[in-house]
């Protein structure tokens, strides 16, 4: 039991620093790493070097991540705990401006790869932009997948995403249990497909419990922050 225990404060005391610091002396800062596999790296906005990207990085508006071949890694955005998990053989740029109740305008800027989305109770939009498409998000749980020819498919798991292709202008509505797919001569293409296909993938991102922690800033103002962690250990 005290295997298993250790690992989730160790967790929650490493998120409780680095959310204090997103929140005081890193404001600029849109996202958290909450989990690393593998090969990922990371170049930040102000810098020409990437690194190893490492759990608990805050993340700034046009920082880069790239994964290998080994490499997955799970952000969530600081406004409305909106969770991306990026697979290996990724290419993301992370975007986000804030308005002045603090709602984030999010996108994911994705040359290559794929990635899976769980977004709850929305604040601030979301869009992840590709060289065919724009996906819009409107309150769900999706995948984006995108082939090196830039063809970009959208499969809905639960809500709904706008599929804009780029070329055309072309827009279609990809609700739960279709995939849309969007390429570079400009077509938009909606089909069903079956949820089975994905079931694995997503539960293995849902496995995460909630905490509450009460922090203060810079000024010494009390600010609850809620935060999804993994737990892990043996028993």
């Amino acid at each position: 039991m005290i295997k298993k225990i250790l690992p989730i404060l160790l967790t929650i005391l490493i998120l409780t620093i680095n959310v204090g610091e997103l929140s005081a002396s890193s404001s600029k800062a849109i996202a958290l790493t909450l989990k690393v596999i593998g090969g990922v790296r990371i170049q930040k906005i102000d810098t020409n070097n990437a690194v190893p990207l490492k759990f608990g990085t805050p993340l700034d508006d046009g920082d880069l991540i790239e994964t290998g071949d080994d490499g997955q890694v799970l952000i969530i955005f600081a406004d409305d705990k909106s969770q991306i998990k990026i697979h290996s053989n990724t290419q993301i740029i992370i975007s986000g401006k804030r308005d002045s109740k603090s709602n984030i305008a999010k996108r994911i800027t994705m040359e290559v790869g794929q990635l899976f989305a769980k977004v709850e109770k929305q604040r601030g939009s979301l869009e992840v932009v590709t060289p065919t498409s724009v996906a819009s998000v409107k309150g769900t749980e999706f995948w984006v997948v995108v082939k090196k020819d830039g063809t970009t498919d959208v499969m809905t798991i639960e809500g709904l995403v706008e599929l804009k292709n780029r070329i055309s202008g072309k827009i279609i509505e990809v609700t739960a249990n279709f995939k849309g797919t969007s390429d570079p001569q400009g077509c938009n293409i909606i089909k069903s497909y079956k949820i089975e296909e994905t079931t694995e993938k997503v539960e293995s991102v849902q496995q995460y419990k909630t905490i509450e922690i009460e922090i203060q800033d810079a000024d010494g103002r009390s600010r609850t922050i809620t935060i999804q962690y993994l737990e892990s250990g043996e028993e």
